[in-house]
């Protein structure tokens, strides 16, 4: 397949219309801004302080207050969506995304792959979300005839491995034709717009700011994807701010997303 050609499907793939079920996730946001916005502040408060100080040469706390309250929050979701790239997808999805799509021909190899996933995310409700949301696209790609979707999935429901997001991308969209490239811009990107989604039908910001963050977002993930992933041996995540409201949302009275 030709650049074009992957380009398309990727597009196909990253979009919000396909039904991959990841717009019942909030990945811990819902917690935060249940919280009353104090908690979501303080995941990002560290990174834009340092951020604010580099680029300003100013006192970042006397900046943030000067700064209407609907821009706090949704600077607040900017930095939210930075921290699970930087330092979730990038450095732990990113990795076995990689190599599923590399081992896609071999089923064993995804086998080892998707329990190593299950053994290193600590958190159940984050185990839990990334099975059902592969477990979703995993059903999908079998209805639509996808090669090797079918047979993971008798796997999956035989007991013999869990299905994880990450595991699934590689393997399905490498059969798909999609370059590695393609394949980690899709997944990164649908992460990206899922999030700031959920922030929007939250009530913490509107559609454009929403983009705004989007746009923001856009020369990070670049930036990302120019250095090449981690080996599975430094695969890591660590969102510990993000996995305790993740924790916490099973005891809310009311929710609107799975997590």
């Amino acid at each position: 397949m030709n650049d074009l050609g992957s380009s398309l499907l990727a597009l196909q793939q990253a979009d919000s219309f396909f039904p991959g079920g990841g717009v019942a996730w909030s990945w811990g946001l819902e917690t935060l801004v249940t919280d009353g916005g104090a908690s979501l502040e303080t995941v990002s408060s560290a990174s834009r302080a340092t951020a604010t100080a580099a680029d300003h040469g100013r006192d970042p706390v006397s900046k943030s207050s000067r700064r209407p309250r609907h821009q706090d929050r949704s600077h607040a979701v900017q930095a939210f969506v930075e921290g699970q790239l930087r330092y979730r997808w990038a450095t732990f999805d990113r990795v076995f995304l990689h190599a599923a799509w590399h081992a896609a021909d071999h089923l064993p190899s995804l086998l080892d792959l998707d329990q190593q996933v299950e053994a290193l995310t600590l958190a159940e409700e984050l185990r839990q979300g990334s099975r059902r949301v592969g477990q979703s696209l995993l059903g999908v790609h079998t209805a639509l005839g996808t090669s090797g979707a079918a047979a993971f999935q008798q796997q999956v429901s035989q007991g013999h491995t869990p299905g994880h997001l990450p595991v699934i991308q590689g393997m399905l969209w490498r059969a798909l034709g999609l370059s590695g490239e393609h394949s980690q811009l899709a997944a990164a990107h649908s992460l990206c717009t899922g999030l700031a989604s959920a922030a929007v039908r939250l009530g913490v910001m509107g559609h454009i700011d929403a983009q705004r963050v989007l746009a923001h977002i856009q020369p990070i993930l670049l930036e990302l994807l120019a250095t090449p992933p981690a080996s599975l041996d430094d695969a890591s995540g660590f969102t510990p701010l993000a996995e305790i409201a993740v924790m916490r949302h099973e005891t809310q009275e009311l929710r609107l997303f799975a997590n």
